[in-house]
């Protein structure tokens, strides 16, 4: 075993103090808002947001949070005003502004028609979603089989179902709990290959007749696993 210091590029250093300092200002936004009087704090929900807004430090703030039931109450945005109502308005004004650069970046997948999210709105969606030990070993499965895939049945012999039945749901449900929390629009259902609620984990994929139909994660997806679960 070499003895020396692994060597630590500039870049992921800046990384690593940027990663910390958010990570002390929510904590400090935290208990600032604990410490806030709780009597004048306005809570309202907009969309998939819970927004706190009261007066702190002598300003007026609106601050974003996930909605519950997310599992952490990390502070997403904020925005300062006149008054708590005025900083309310701001922060909706911020919050549209990044669903919407957030929805333009989505990848559009050909054969299923999908809106496929991008990796950070994956990572964002795993960080909060509260899913099942049964999921999350069908997410991470799907991820290492990588674009080799996995049918229903190894999906069911991961996540440890003997019911093929009772597999899908479960992959279905993960999808939609990331759909619901990233609020997507999800089609119609019209067959268990075009389900669109678990086309937002992968792509139904069909080799030819004489060989079982797989999912194959989408990269994204794939990448936000890997850092996150």
């Amino acid at each position: 075993m070499r003895n020396r210091a692994p060597q630590v590029s500039l870049q992921n250093a800046k990384a690593s103090v940027l990663g910390r300092e958010q990570r002390e200002f929510q904590d400090r936004s935290v208990r600032k808002s604990r410490n806030a009087d709780v009597s004048g704090v306005i809570e309202e929900e907009f969309g998939r947001y819970l927004i706190k807004a009261g007066i702190l430090s002598g300003n007026s703030v609106a601050r974003a949070f996930p909605k519950p039931p997310a599992k952490t109450q990390a502070m997403i945005a904020d925005a300062i005003g006149e008054s708590p109502a005025m900083a309310i308005e701001a922060l909706k004004e911020i919050l549209e502004e990044r669903d919407k650069k957030r929805c333009d970046q989505r990848r559009l997948e050909g054969n299923s028609g999908t809106l496929v999210p991008s990796e950070r709105e994956y990572t964002e969606a795993l960080r909060q979603v509260r899913f099942t030990p049964a999921q999350i070993t069908m997410l991470r499965a799907l991820s290492i089989a990588g674009k080799k895939g996995l049918t229903v049945g190894q999906l069911s012999q991961a996540a440890g179902y003997k019911s093929r039945e009772t597999s899908i749901k479960a992959f279905k449900k993960a999808g939609l709990l990331i759909a619901e929390y990233l609020d997507l629009d999800l089609p119609e259902t019209v067959s268990e290959q075009n389900d669109s609620a678990a086309q937002i984990v992968a792509l139904f994929h069909i080799e030819s007749d004489d060989k079982p139909a797989t999912w194959i994660m989408h990269e994204e997806l794939h990448y936000a696993v890997r850092s996150v679960l």
